[in-house]
């Protein structure tokens, strides 16, 4: 028993010290060459088009503003693939970029995933 609770302690704090990281550290670039790999992946991205189709496109993707005026999708819990985990994406009208993240756990790694999220936004 105090094996199993050993074990559950190692991967609550895994699971902890990771999330803090991924938040503490600096967005990536997106670029137009896909990655074969990224670790903590979170990207900023500019745009050309008016902000009216960057919100129009979030709106097709599923994605849904909060109080915030963060759009978010997915759910907390489940499936760890990019279509499902919940997501996060700031829209700074000013600066023609967004922001694209994962809302609640932080990603120890993208393989391609939320790259092609990100450039599904801005580019439509």
């Amino acid at each position: 028993m105090n094996e199993i609770f050993e074990l559950v302690v190692v991967v609550t704090l895994a699971v902890a010290g990771s999330t803090v990281t991924y938040k503490f550290l600096p967005y990536k670039t997106w670029c137009h060459k896909k990655p074969k790999l990224a670790l903590f992946p979170k990207y900023t991205a500019k745009f050309d088009k008016p902000t009216t189709e960057i919100i129009s496109t979030l709106t097709k993707m599923q994605f849904n503003k909060n109080n915030n005026n963060v759009f978010t999708r997915g759910k907390v819990y489940g499936d760890f693939t990019a279509k499902a985990i919940q997501l996060s994406v700031e829209v700074d009208e000013e600066n023609s970029q967004v922001k694209v993240y994962a809302s609640f756990f932080g990603i120890l790694f993208d393989t391609g995933d939320l790259w092609q999220v990100t450039s599904d936004i801005i580019n439509g």
